[in-house]
């Protein structure tokens, strides 16, 4: 605040107006002799002075290297260094707002007091002029939904680089502090960018490209030499050179699990850059690509923290999953909740992956919402679920944290269990699985659902003959149905097409096998056909309703029950039994959930995995226990997320709020 005779001696204007005894003028372009011209000064100049130090961290946050280096070290205990694009996002669209805010009322001020010429003949308002109109570019296409939907990520980056500008701008803006306040860490970043750029690429020559399925292709590469010390969990940014020698993508990536000192990639096809990747990959080749990284992912930072953790992942989000799993198996329990519709990525996924060799102590949920059937591996570890439906986050989160935090529902049980089933003989494990079977199910439910699969398996092939235009009496061809296949040296073709009423084919018993028996573990067609032989004492090809009861007579008979190793197979296939159902149920019925596929059998250990309302109510105690003692129950649990889901990732705050879990969230959204 000046005098009016300060005033008079800076020469802009000759005091103070309004008979006000002090104002502001120490400069033409922030002259304000006023009352009204000094409220709206104010205005402008709080507002930039609130974003000095916003300014600072938007580039201090995209220091990838040294923040890399600052979360190795005793920092990382009062700064999070590994969400630092979160801060970079937040102060970013304040600053855009704050920007427009301290225009607005220069401009204001500058219109009433009739100087906007001051605009176009002074620095200050020159350079604020580029400052604003570029902050709209720069901010806008990062964080406004509609045009993050119409601009291309290459478009949207672009304008982004406009920063620079704006930098530059703000440095000659204004003869005070601003431009050590902005210069500084504008050159903090400039000197790690150069940095990175030149010491942390990596040429790598023959790097392996292959489609995973029908949306996505897999990269293979080895580790370059100064990756020994690599994070276990990180994100790399490749250039492909062949594509465009200018872009630079974000992925996450994960080791190769059947060659080491190897990494890999999943890359979905769903942007301009992806999909020029994916059509470009027509066959399996190699091709030359240049490496920028690794940086740690945040995931990094909470997994080291606790030993219990949900990796919740949409899509290709489950690279870090797979990172984190396969990095801590064994010494922590990283279990998956994975939603995807994309059934390449998860065929991919399942058979690249040893799931076994890294779930033995973790449960692994997949709901797998795309439209055809899944090709699954054989060998599927016992407490891996698929399901053909969305999932209750909350339900499937409490099952979990309850099955484990109890210790009524630990997954390495469940694998000792599947071991007793899948090293019993085959024929056994039919009968005993019967015998569970028939306490649920009755005889006649079980037969009428085979005849019906039976007339099925031939309305189906009838359909192929017509579509193909090969005659209903050839049986030089062979049709897979389920897992069966059928020629000519196992049954005729004919009978198969017109099968008798009331009566069960070769490939009715099995969808049977699989729909009600499917806890008995693997099994060959060869299996099933000795099986059903055996039934089919008629040598007819089909199993009548008489036959069928006498199998079931057979296979529940006291004396198939009464001796010990069956009685502690039984007990060790219970719990299963009632898990497989489940998962069968909703492998059957797209529009199944996880709660209503399992509440058949709430009395059984299975409910403490899938989640319900009672495992709801064993957190809440949970909670109630810590309120009243001051503990935290679960502080030894974290949550993880990746993936584009706003929805979801909404839920796991909430979730993360309510029972006092950390949450980390990988999220590449911009």
């Amino acid at each position: 605040m000046m005098t009016s005779a300060e005033v008079a001696e800076v020469g802009v204007a000759s005091g103070c107006e309004d008979d006000l005894e002090r104002c502001i003028c120490p400069r033409e372009t922030i002259c304000a002799t006023d009352t009204i011209s000094i409220i709206l000064l104010t205005l402008a100049r709080c507002s930039a002075f609130f974003d000095y130090p916003l300014y600072m961290m938007l580039f201090l946050s995209k220091a990838h290297n040294l923040n890399n280096h600052l979360r190795r070290t005793l920092f990382r205990e009062w700064i999070d260094f590994g969400d630092m694009h979160k801060i970079h996002k937040i102060f970013g669209i304040v600053v855009g707002i704050e920007t427009m805010f301290h225009s607005f009322f220069h401009l204001l001020r500058w219109g009433l007091n009739n100087e906007m010429s001051l605009l176009w003949q002074t620095a200050a308002g020159i350079t604020g002029f580029i400052a604003a109109a570029v902050t709209p570019l720069i901010c806008w296409p990062m964080v406004v939904p509609f045009l993050k939907q119409r601009l291309s990520f290459e478009l949207r980056k672009g304008l982004h680089y406009l920063s620079i500008v704006w930098a530059i701008a703000l440095l000659f803006h204004a003869p005070s502090k601003i431009p050590w306040l902005i210069g500084i860490p504008a050159l903090v970043y400039v000197v790690d960018f150069i940095f990175g750029y030149l010491k942390r690429n990596n040429l790598v020559e023959t790097a392996y490209f292959e489609r995973y399925g029908e949306n996505g292709v897999s990269l293979h590469f080895k580790n370059p030499k100064s990756w020994e010390n690599r994070s276990p969990t990180s994100y790399v940014y490749i250039m492909c050179p062949w594509i465009s020698k200018y872009e630079w993508h974000a992925f996450t990536m994960f080791p190769e699990p059947s060659k080491e000192n190897h990494s890999m990639l999943c890359i979905g096809a769903s942007g301009d850059w992806t999909k020029q990747l994916y059509d470009k990959i027509e066959v399996p080749c190699l091709r030359q690509l240049y490496i920028h990284g690794p940086y740690m992912t945040e995931f990094s930072d909470k997994a080291i923290t606790t030993s219990n953790a949900i990796a919740v992942a949409t899509g290709v989000g489950i690279t870090p999953t797979l990172s984190l799993m396969m990095n801590y198996a064994g010494r922590k329990r990283i279990n998956i909740i994975w939603v995807c519709r994309d059934p390449g990525l998860v065929e991919y996924i399942l058979h690249k992956v040893d799931i076994s060799a890294i779930t033995r102590n973790s449960y692994a949920f997949i709901f797998y919402t795309g439209q055809r059937e899944l090709s699954l591996p054989k060998h599927l570890p016992v407490n891996i679920f698929i399901f053909r439906s969305r999932p209750n986050i909350e339900y499937t989160i409490t099952g979990i944290v309850t099955a484990i935090h109890s210790g009524e529902g630990l997954p390495e049980e469940m694998y000792e269990k599947q071991e007793k089933i899948a090293n019993a003989p085959f024929r056994k494990r039919v009968m005993i699985a019967m015998y569970r079977v028939t306490q649920i199910y009755d005889e006649n439910e079980m037969f009428d659902f085979a005849v019906k699969e039976t007339e099925r398996a031939a309305e189906r092939m009838q359909d192929v003959d017509l579509e193909s235009g090969h005659s209903s009496d050839s049986d030089s061809d062979s049709e897979e149905y389920g897992s069966m296949r059928v020629n000519s040296q196992r049954s005729s073709r004919l009978s198969l097409l017109n099968p008798p009423q009331d009566a069960v084919s070769l490939l009715g018993f099995d969808a049977m096998i699989s729909r009600f028996l499917g806890v008995i573990g693997e099994y060959s067609e060869s299996d099933v056909e000795d099986i059903f032989h055996t039934i089919d004492r008629s040598r007819t090809g089909f199993i009548d309703r008489t036959e069928f009861s006498d199998f079931l007579s057979m296979a529940t008979r006291k004396n198939v029950m009464n001796r010990v190793s069956s009685r502690d197979l039984l007990s060790s296939m219970v719990a299963f039994t009632d898990m497989e159902t489940a998962l069968t149920n909703s492998m059957h019925n797209p529009n199944s959930s996880v709660r209503g596929s399992s509440s058949h059998h709430a009395n059984t250990s299975h409910g403490s995995v899938f989640g319900d309302s009672n495992t709801i109510e064993y957190m809440n105690n949970l909670m109630n226990v810590r309120c009243s003692t001051g503990d935290k129950p679960l502080e030894d649990w974290s949550l993880f997320y990746c993936g584009g889901s706003t929805g979801i990732k909404n839920d796991l705050k909430g979730i993360s709020k309510k029972y006092d879990i950390d949450l980390a969230v990988e999220k590449f959204d911009w």
